[in-house]
């Protein structure tokens, strides 16, 4: 009984480790909608990629600078989305993690913007219907 206990505890700990890109194909369908619908779509200023991408219950939060809990709708988001005047010339993106347990996922996305002003968005997805769909973000 002695033996048994250290490879219990050895698998269970094995079954909570994240997945990798390796172990788990599931992994590269997220890095790729959110590579082809949400920052593609903030480079490009196409928010219909967005709103592919999210369900439209989504919203978007954030801090103010008096630390005060803000809070976007997907609707308001789309119309402050100007496409004609982008916040930016230049977004660089990296999707530098991606953890999923069964069908949720978050997705850590991290911006330099113009080359100097850093931000992480945080996408909270959930598989519905077989598809990835964002539910919420957080802009940090």
């Amino acid at each position: 009984m002695n033996h048994v206990r250290p490879l219990l505890i050895l698998a269970m700990c094995a079954l909570a480790l994240p997945a990798t890109a390796e172990s788990d194909p599931e992994l590269d369908v997220i890095r790729t909608v959110v590579d082809e619908h949400y920052i593609r779509g903030l480079r490009t200023r196409d928010f219909s990629l967005i709103t592919d991408l999210c369900v439209p219950e989504a919203t978007l939060m954030t801090s103010n600078r008096e630390g005060k809990l803000h809070v976007t709708t997907l609707e308001t988001w789309s119309k402050r989305f100007d496409p004609e005047n982008p916040p930016f010339t230049e977004l660089n993106a990296d999707i530098d993690r991606i953890d999923r347990t069964r069908d949720a996922a978050q997705v850590r996305i991290r911006f330099v913007i113009d080359g100097t002003r850093e931000i992480t968005d945080y996408l909270h997805l959930l598989k519905l219907d077989g598809h990835w769909r964002v539910v919420h973000i957080i802009d940090s």
